[in-house]
């Protein structure tokens, strides 16, 4: 146990301060997305290496999702799905944007436009079920190869892409299992 007067436990405490804040700009920086930030890589330059590269993930244009030029909104924006080298996950996933309001993860601004696009997208967001928690939803052959046949991830499904962000695989977590039991 820490005690609060400890040397230890400041030191913790500072360690874990400055990585917050650093993981926090991270985020905000890299993993927002709106229709700002989407001309921004849209116009990136590829193949980009150094410290002052504007493309610091070599995100090549073409990789932009061509639903989401059409979609996205002049206001609003979100949180994007995942980001890693020359690949980014452009989908809306409702759990992970919802959250980053409520634990303060983003900015006031970035928590308007997140609520100012699902106020825009309703349709596509909420429809006719109560939230889809990630838009869109794989279609045809698209799940079977992101997913490994993963069924709860086609497009009817109610669950959408909740299970790959649940810590566990969907079989064993018992977050998955109480919430399936309650419907």
């Amino acid at each position: 146990m820490l005690v609060q007067g400890d040397g230890v436990a400041q030191e913790l405490k500072r360690s874990i301060n400055s990585r917050l804040s650093a993981l926090l700009f991270h985020i905000q920086e890299y993993y927002w997305l709106d229709i700002h930030k989407l001309n921004e890589i849209y116009r990136y330059k590829t193949e980009e290496y150094s410290d002052d590269a504007v493309n610091k993930f070599n995100i090549y244009p073409e990789q932009v999702s061509k639903w989401l030029f059409d979609w996205i909104p002049n206001k609003g924006g979100y949180f994007i799905g995942n980001l890693q080298p020359a690949q980014m996950d452009f989908r809306f996933f409702s759990l992970g944007n919802f959250w980053s309001i409520c634990s303060s993860l983003a900015t006031k601004s970035q928590a308007e436009d997140i609520l100012d696009l699902v106020e825009s997208k309703w349709d596509d967001l909420i429809g006719t079920m109560p939230l889809k928690i990630c838009f869109p939803a794989f279609e045809e052959d698209e799940w079977r190869i992101i997913t490994g046949s993963d069924p709860k991830n086609t497009y009817g499904s109610a669950l959408g892409c909740f299970c790959s962000l649940l810590p566990f695989s969907s079989a064993q977590s018992p977050v998955f299992l109480s919430l399936w039991k309650d419907q």
